[in-house]
């Protein structure tokens, strides 16, 4: 079997070829994990993200929807990135929720302790 140099360059250029195409189309959509850090968003504000890390639940809002826009354009990988950076400032924000209400519960507990200290020793001293 004889390979002249015509059959070499095709074959170069099928290879070439296959190897851009499999560059471009190995990244897909990266809807699980849009889906999944919607969640976390939603999850951070069921938890009082709005209230206790306004900030960062607002970043998270924003990453998810450029990661969207980059989803629209097929621009895949900067969507993954976006959506992890999303995730994250999620996550932060549940964390700081999660904090900033046991910090209040704490608070409530040590106003309702002070209040029955005030209360035994106006007892104690009327009897």
């Amino acid at each position: 079997m004889e390979f002249n140099m015509k059959q070499y360059y095709k074959f170069l250029a099928c290879v070439i070829g296959l190897g851009l195409l499999t560059a471009c189309g190995s990244t897909n959509p990266p809807t699980q994990q849009l889906t999944e850090t919607q969640m976390v968003i939603q999850q951070a504000e069921q938890d009082g993200a709005e209230e206790y890390a306004p900030l960062e639940i607002r970043e998270a809002k924003i990453k998810l929807n450029l990661a969207r826009e980059a989803v629209e354009k097929e621009e895949y990988e900067e969507a993954i990135l976006l959506a992890e950076q999303a995730r994250v400032s999620a996550e932060l924000a549940q964390v700081r929720a999660q904090s900033g209400k046991a910090q209040k519960a704490v608070a409530e507990l040590r106003e309702s302790i002070r209040v029955l200290k005030a209360e035994i020793e106006r007892n104690q001293r009327t009897d």
